[in-house]
C-alpha cells in the first residue's frame, strides 16, 4: 500500500446492512488497507456500531430514520466534513475488497471520476428517459449538453473514486436526488421511474448531461481487469450473504468466510453472534436453503414495504 493515504472510504447502510458494512471494513483491515472510513449508520444496534468501530479509523455518522433508500445519502456522506483527504471513495456496504486494493482508491486523473459504465447498456435506459434526464439537469444547472456524453449508457456506482475538487458535483447530486427521488422510495430499483436506480440514475444523469461534470474514466480497474488478485467484489444480488445465500452469491463463499474467520480470531465477533448464513458450522443448512432464497427475499421486501423495517 502507498505510505501516504490520500483517500477516505465512505459507505452506509440501514440495520439490514450493518453486517455487510462490518464485512466491508474488515476486508480493508484484513488486507492492510489503513484508510479512514466514514460509515453512515441508520437504526443500527449499539453492538454493531461497536464492532465496526473496533476495526479502527472509523467515523460513524448517525443517519435519521427514514423510509427512503439509504443509498440516497451517498452524495451527502461523500461530501461531509469528516472526509479530509484529497480523494474520496464510495464503496457499497454489500461488498468486500479482495487483496490490498489501495492502488485503486486513487484516480489516475483528478479531472475524471472513477466509476464503471454499463456494458451492455441497461434496457431501462430508453431515449424517453434520457430526455427526462436532460430536462431535469437543465432545470438544475441552467444548462445541459444537447446529447449524452455517455451515449446510450449510464454508470454503475457501487464503487466510485472522486477528487475533492468535485465537491460541487456532489452537492448537485444531493440536491437533484432530493428533487427527483420520492422520500418513501425504499429500494434502489424503481423500474417505472426515469430514475430506475434512484441515486445511481441521478448521478448518471449528471455525468451524461451536466457540462461541468467530470469525465468518466476509461480505465476502471477495481473489477480485477488490471490485477485479478485485487478487486472490489460486489454482492449484487439479493438476498445478501449475511441474510441468506443464493445461487448468485455462492461464488463469494471463499471471499466472505475468511473475513468472518478474521473477525472471530480477533475477538471482534463471537461465533454465536454471527447470523446463521455466516457460520461455517451451518453451511450445510445454508446451502440446502438456496432454492428458497428468491421467496425469502420477496418476503423481506414485503415486510420492509409494509413496516419500513
Amino acid at each position: 500500500m502507498h505510505d501516504e493515504i490520500k483517500t477516505t472510504v465512505v459507505t452506509a447502510g440501514d440495520k439490514a446492512f450493518a453486517w455487510g458494512t462490518l464485512l466491508l471494513v474488515a476486508s480493508m483491515r484484513k488486507n492492510g488497507m489503513r484508510h479512514p472510513v466514514v460509515v453512515g449508520a441508520m437504526d443500527w444496534a449499539d453492538d454493531m456500531k461497536a464492532r465496526v468501530s473496533a476495526l479502527g479509523g472509523v467515523t460513524i455518522r448517525e443517519l435519521p430514520s427514514s423510509r427512503q433508500c439509504v443509498a440516497c445519502q451517498k452524495p451527502m456522506l461523500m461530501g461531509c466534513d469528516d472526509v479530509q483527504t484529497e480523494w474520496v471513495c464510495w464503496a457499497d456496504s454489500d461488498a468486500a475488497f479482495v487483496g490490498d486494493c489501495s492502488e485503486w482508491l486513487v484516480g489516475d486523473d483528478p479531472d475524471e471520476i472513477v466509476v464503471r459504465t454499463y456494458s451492455p447498456p441497461p434496457p431501462l435506459l430508453t431515449a424517453e428517459r434520457l430526455a427526462v434526464w436532460r430536462r431535469d439537469v437543465e432545470a438544475l444547472c441552467g444548462k445541459a449538453l444537447p446529447e449524452s456524453r455517455l451515449g446510450d449508457t449510464t454508470v454503475n456506482n457501487p464503487f466510485i473514486v472522486l477528487h475533492r475538487k468535485w465537491r460541487p458535483l456532489l452537492e448537485r447530486w444531493r440536491v437533484q436526488t432530493e428533487r427527483v427521488i420520492a422520500p418513501d422510495v425504499v429500494t434502489p430499483w424503481q423500474k417505472d421511474s426515469a430514475y430506475f436506480q434512484t441515486d445511481e440514475s441521478v448521478l448518471g444523469s449528471l455525468l451524461c448531461f451536466d457540462p461541468d461534470a467530470p469525465k468518466v474514466t476509461a480505465n476502471y480497474k477495481a473489477n480485477g481487469s488490471a490485477d485479478k488478485t485485487r478487486y472490489f467484489a460486489h454482492f449484487a444480488y439479493n438476498p445478501k450473504p449475511w441474510q441468506m445465500w443464493n445461487a448468485h452469491s455462492l461464488k463469494w463463499r471463499d471471499v466472505v468466510f475468511p473475513i468472518v474467520d478474521w473477525l472471530v480470531e480477533r475477538g471482534i465477533v463471537g461465533r454465536s453472534d454471527l447470523p446463521i448464513p455466516l457460520r461455517r458450522s451451518w453451511w450445510w443448512a445454508s446451502r440446502a436453503a438456496i432454492p428458497l432464497a428468491p421467496w425469502a427475499w420477496r418476503a423481506m421486501r414485503l415486510k420492509k414495504k409494509i413496516f419500513g423495517a
